[in-house]
């Protein structure tokens, strides 16, 4: 029997690691996401796409963010898998990084060929967004990329287009952090609550991850009934890919 602390304990250590999915990412223009959750009597596993354009990478980059309990290749409770998505990306753009010119030619994912309308001025984080409404799909990974995290026998009991995510603030426990989080708490006590920050934001502080726990832990979609609208759209994360 799975228990849904121990799912939460998960989601919370790798956090703390810097390992849980996080839309905002600095160093990656969030493009695209899904989420997918796979829970039997003793197994469980979620598995977070995210698809951005990474200029470092050099690339729309897929990071899958896999956790749980049963992970195909690893022994550890989470794993992260990366794929470069445009197979012709040398060939899109000329010119020097501060005045990089889009050369109008279609863009190859997965061997396919896709037109996109768009100015030569375009910025690429632009232009690859431009691929989100139509070709989702062609960026996000197929099932068999997914099942080489996860058990191809376990069930997938539910997956998500759009939640609702909170921007995560964790810190690794330590002495220091216990101290520091003494001393939030003296100094916010008597602010007022519109004004009160809280020390951290773990997965656990979370209604989204809080139901997904419980539908991991009893195999139950169900469990799943946000009252916070979906947030995941690119357009919600500014700062992504901001440094």
């Amino acid at each position: 029997m799975v228990r849904v602390e121990a799912v939460v304990d998960v989601f919370d250590r790798a956090a703390e690691r810097r390992r849980f999915p996080e839309p905002e990412h600095p160093y990656s223009y969030l493009i695209s996401a899904r989420l997918h959750a796979f829970s039997d009597a003793e197994r469980w596993a979620l598995v977070v796409d995210i698809v951005g354009y990474n200029p470092r990478a050099g690339n729309v980059v897929d990071v899958l963010h896999a956790l749980g309990n049963c992970l195909t290749g690893t022994d550890e409770a989470w794993h992260t898998r990366f794929a470069n998505r445009i197979d012709n990306f040398a060939d899109l753009f000329e010119g020097d990084p501060g005045a990089v010119r889009y050369r109008q030619v279609p863009l190859v994912i997965r061997g396919q060929a896709v037109p996109v309308a768009a100015a030569a001025t375009i910025r690429p984080e632009d232009l690859f967004r431009l691929l989100a409404p139509q070709h989702r799909d062609l960026l996000l990974a197929e099932n068999a990329e997914i099942r080489q995290l996860v058990p191809p026998d376990l069930p997938r009991v539910l997956c998500l287009d759009d939640w609702h995510h909170t921007t995560l603030r964790v810190r690794p426990p330590s002495p220091e952090r216990d101290r520091q989080r003494q001393l939030h708490e003296t100094l916010t006590r008597h602010l007022p609550p519109q004004r009160q920050v809280a020390f951290e934001v773990r997965p656990s502080d979370i209604e989204t991850y809080q139901q997904i726990s419980e539908v991991l832990a009893t195999a139950d979609p169900s469990h799943y009934r946000p009252a916070l609208p979906g947030n995941t759209h690119w357009t919600n994360w500014p700062m992504s890919g901001a440094l």
